[in-house]
């Protein structure tokens, strides 16, 4: 892949994720894009978004996962958690783990319980990544949560 085509990319996923965070409906959306590039080379944009507590966690938190690719990816970050509505209205957290299928985009209701738990104002960071494709080139990156 030419660096122009790379930038160009970049500069496309920097953008929708920035848009990624108006969101009128209440619920902050961070929007990440996984690209491929190159055999076995792949890469989530972008690498980094700074979650603040105060600001963003307060009418809910939503992951936006689009692959543009021609092969299925996933998105893993350690210490976060998915909330999944079971059939009978209750509400469970699992380990954020989720499969994007081919052209898919899927949207994740991510969980701020445990945010909501703590009293001190620690800031901390959680690498997300492919782990799919952990064995290849695929470059993870971080999500810090700060007060």
């Amino acid at each position: 892949m030419r660096p122009s085509h790379l930038v160009s990319r970049l500069a496309t996923a920097a953008l929708v994720g920035a848009l990624g965070l108006w969101n009128p409906a209440g619920a902050a959306e961070f929007h990440f894009v996984v690209q491929d590039l190159g055999e076995k080379r792949a890469l989530w944009v972008p690498q980094e978004v700074v979650i603040h507590k105060s600001t963003e966690m307060q009418d809910g938190l939503v992951f936006v996962l689009e692959n543009p690719t021609d092969r299925t990816h996933a998105f893993a970050a350690f210490g976060l958690f998915e909330e999944i509505m079971g059939a009978g209205g209750e509400l469970t957290r699992k380990p954020l783990r989720v499969n994007v299928t081919t052209e898919d985009t899927v949207r994740i209701q991510i969980s701020t319980a445990q945010f909501e738990r703590r009293t001190d104002d620690a800031s901390e960071e959680f690498p997300f990544f492919c782990p799919l494709h952990k064995g290849d080139a695929h470059l993870g990156g971080t999500i810090p949560v700060v007060p």
